[in-house]
């Protein structure tokens, strides 16, 4: 099993990513799972609850979000599990 990490607090309240949200009519934590999920980072929830895919433009806004704007203890997301 993969250990947890917990997404920053910031990063749901970022304007950017209540944007994207608003954009699809959904919330952050849901924006930043539809990511995840599109990264292959394995979630531990299911897919089908979000009906939408993030486009090129907002998986690279994103991932700068995590690598540069929200530092982290381990910034290598994709080795760990978010919720």
């Amino acid at each position: 099993m993969n250990d947890l990490t917990d997404i920053p607090e910031e990063l749901y309240k970022d304007e950017v990513v209540c944007f994207i949200a608003d954009r699809y009519r959904t919330t952050p934590r849901q924006i930043l799972r539809r990511f995840l999920v599109q990264e292959g980072v394995p979630s531990g929830f299911a897919d089908a609850t979000t009906s939408f895919r993030l486009e090129e433009n907002e998986m690279e806004i994103l991932r700068d979000l995590i690598h540069h704007g929200y530092p982290q203890k381990n910034t290598d997301y994709k080795k760990k599990r978010f919720l």
